[in-house]
């Protein structure tokens, strides 16, 4: 982690000799309202988080030559209700800098660094229109430990005073502590120039390459894709305060997936029934039953047992002949799968044959291949009312990664940005996003066929739901099909030159496919935040 920071401070001042440098401290303070803490669909937990944001930053933003800036926040969290589970510490690098090497070329470039866990990744509701970020609502982590890096190098040569072309090379990297995410590397790099054909339209192209790898996942082998892509780009300058700028072509993605594992141990499944028995049943990963707990724990997965033998892949999916109810409601006989414990089972019995195994061997183990033509899109709209008020929309299509959850995923995201200057040291802006994630290739996912049946242990013979030895790769309901949005509201106040105030409030939802991956993270969420910022008088350095 020390190491991606200091990456991060030295990719952005290549040059510090420069003719002026300024340190900067600034310190940030929040108190949060969050309606649903751990971001679940169901037993949503409410609390009332502080904060405090130490930050640092040295930049030059006057240079001739060279300007940059490299930061450091660390914002550390307290929470009323969920101290254990919540308080904790995050890190927070990002730099940006460009360098004017002659006439014809600059240079420039950016990192981002993330060790987070308190502050959750969503978009700033106080982005400014006129310089819309791309960034749309994440696939939610649920307060997991992620780690993100983003960087970036380009160069923009300058051909003639009517022609400039440019060259970008960018990787990112994702991280989870979840079981159910996969560790995401990818590199890009494009080409592209812009000719002004009039003062009112530049027309251009260029052509683009994207490598991805998807790192092994809970019942999912990882997998990478390699992505080419040619584009036409249009930018247009309506009038002085109205422009279009729009990316657009075709696109060929191939994926391969590597293969499971051939053979491999796996444990068996206390249960308190006889083996001959029809069994029905839901049951959470801590062996309690869902129909006649008090307090059922519905955030867990559930097991279930059908009729005969079932398939059951550990909080994926199971298929039975009898699902049953939940509240009355009927389930369909696709459910959600997790480890299957009775709570009537002798909890020593069980602790005892929990180290009963068996072997396993995938009949199918190979993973697939598969190739996809589609378009990606980069539009972004600007529109500047008054000198106080700009409004910028902004549609994409491009390839993502879906926060890992497996497989490279299509990203179709709308942004929409205000912000208004209405008073003297008064601003008010607000942000909407949405987000549709689908899957761009099947990926096959193992799925472990179960029997009934009792063996010994040594606190006596202990009916077990154990597999049968086989299992197998399927892409049945193995998809990303998500929507997910989120509207926010913030106003600042300008107390003094170096102090501000902010009421913030963001309503988020995310909806999936019954089913498909990443239903487990669906959740609605509503933060208000009040905070105070300070930004110290900066120290010359040189």
């Amino acid at each position: 982690m020390k190491r991606a920071i200091l990456a991060t401070l030295l990719v952005v001042c290549p040059a510090l000799p420069a003719l002026a440098a300024n340190l900067e401290f600034s310190a940030n303070g929040e108190v949060e309202y969050d309606d649903n803490v751990f971001r679940s669909e169901r037993n949503k937990e409410d609390d009332v988080l502080f904060r405090l944001r130490p930050g640092l930053r040295i930049y030059e933003d006057h240079g001739d030559d060279l300007n940059f800036s490299a930061g450091y926040e660390a914002p550390v969290e307290f929470s009323i209700h969920n101290s254990s589970e919540l308080n904790d510490v995050d890190h927070i690098g990002s730099g940006i800098f460009d360098y004017h090497v002659n006439n014809k070329v600059d240079v420039f470039g950016s990192e981002s660094y993330g060790y987070l866990r308190s502050t959750l990744r969503q978009p700033d509701v106080n982005t400014q229109a006129q310089a819309l970020e791309p960034g749309t609502l994440e696939f939610n982590d649920q307060r997991d430990r992620v780690k993100t890096n983003d960087a970036s190098l380009g160069m923009n040569y300058h051909f003639s005073p009517r022609t400039v072309g440019r060259a970008i090379a960018s990787s990112s990297f994702f991280d989870s502590t979840r079981q159910d995410r996969a560790r995401v590397w990818s590199v890009s790099g494009s080409a592209d120039a812009l000719y002004k054909l009039t003062l009112k339209h530049q027309v251009g192209g260029g052509a683009g390459y994207t490598y991805q790898d998807f790192g092994d996942r809970q019942d999912i082998s990882g997998s990478h894709t390699n992505t080419y892509r040619v584009f036409g780009s249009w930018r247009w300058t309506a009038t002085p305060t109205l422009s279009l700028d729009l990316s657009v072509g075709p696109a060929y993605l191939e994926t391969e997936q590597d293969d499971a594992s051939r053979v491999r141990t796996e444990p068996t499944f206390p249960f308190s029934l006889l083996p001959s028995a029809t069994v029905s049943g839901f049951f959470d990963k801590n062996g309690n039953d869902l129909f006649n707990s008090a307090t059922p724990d519905h955030s867990d997965n559930v097991g279930v047992i059908g009729q005969g033998s079932v398939l059951l892949s550990s909080l994926n999916t199971v298929q039975g002949s009898n699902c049953g109810q939940i509240n009355g409601t009927p389930v369909a006989s696709l459910c959600n799968g997790n480890v299957i414990i009775d709570s009537n089972t002798d909890p020593v019995a069980v602790n005892e044959v929990t180290s009963s195994s068996i072997p396993v061997t995938n009949l199918n183990p190979g993973g697939k291949r598969d190739r996809e033509f589609t378009g990606f899109v980069d539009l972004v709209l600007t529109q500047r009312w008054s000198p106080n008020l700009a409004t910028a929309l902004r549609y994409s299509r491009q390839q993502g990664d879906a926060s890992g959850l497996g497989g490279t995923a299509i990203v179709d995201a709308v942004s929409l940005s205000n912000t208004w200057d209405f008073a003297e040291r008064w601003q008010l802006a607000i942000r909407g996003d949405w987000a549709r994630r689908q899957s761009a290739f099947d990926i096959a996912q193992t799925y472990d066929s179960l029997t009934a049946q009792t063996l010994a242990s040594p606190g006596g013979s202990v009916p077990l739901a154990a597999r049968t030895g086989s299992a197998f790769n399927s892409t049945r309901n193995v998809d990303i099909d998500t929507d997910s949005w989120g509207v926010g509201g913030r106003i600042t106040h300008q107390l003094f030159k170096t102090t501000s105030i902010y009421v913030q409030a963001r309503y988020s939802e995310q909806d999936s496919k019954t089913n498909s991956l990443g239903s487990d993270s669906d959740f609605e969420n509503f933060l208000a935040t009040f905070g105070v910022r300070h930004v110290f008088e900066p120290i010359p350095l040189w």
